[in-house]
């Protein structure tokens, strides 16, 4: 940059009409340069948007190969029961819930359900809380399905020996234990 042009950079006097024709010439190659490179800039975006969709459809083709061939696939039923007994709890036993082994291992799968299901060690521990809110006769019928829950548990378990906790809240009465 010119030396006049910079002064004029550094304080606010208004530059003539001589030098305002001087720097609208000089800019007249960077302003070519810059359109330029913002059509190329424009070009490349779009190139890059057709290639960014052009990978996410081939990912979607390699993706649908994928069940196919992840390692679990090809674990024996024999090991994967294994693996799945090792799921449960070792601290405790195993509690009737959707979030935790081995009901959860039924819910991956069609494949995972019918092992799971035939596995009766996975099956042979189990931890029934009867709280107060099973007591009542609203409830009563909530307490029941809980009880055919139990029932199917353990008749899951086959011929393994049975290890069974059980908790209920001293509000249980006599009557309720009928339903056990």
């Amino acid at each position: 940059m010119k030396q006049h042009l910079r002064d004029l950079l550094s304080n606010n006097v208004p530059p003539s009409e001589d030098i305002l024709r001087e720097v609208e010439e000089i800019l007249v190659i960077p302003r070519q340069k810059l359109f330029e490179t913002e059509s190329e800039i424009r070009k490349l975006k779009n190139q890059l948007k057709f290639l960014e969709s052009k990978r996410e459809d081939i990912q979607k083709s390699i993706d649908e190969y994928r069940p196919i061939t992840i390692p679990i696939r090809r674990i024996p039923p024999d090991v994967l029961a294994e693996i799945f007994y090792h799921c449960l709890p070792s601290h405790r036993n195993p509690i009737l819930s959707e979030s935790e082994a081995p009901v959860l291992l039924t819910r991956v799968c069609s494949s995972w359900r019918s092992l799971a299901l035939s596995s009766p060690c996975l099956w042979a521990r189990v931890h029934i809380t009867f709280n107060d809110e099973y007591i009542g006769p609203y409830n009563i019928r909530v307490f029941k399905l809980r009880c055919d829950v139990v029932k199917d548990w353990l008749t899951r378990s086959g011929h393994c020996p049975l290890l069974i906790s059980f908790h209920h809240t001293t509000r249980l009465t006599g009557l309720h234990y009928g339903f056990i």
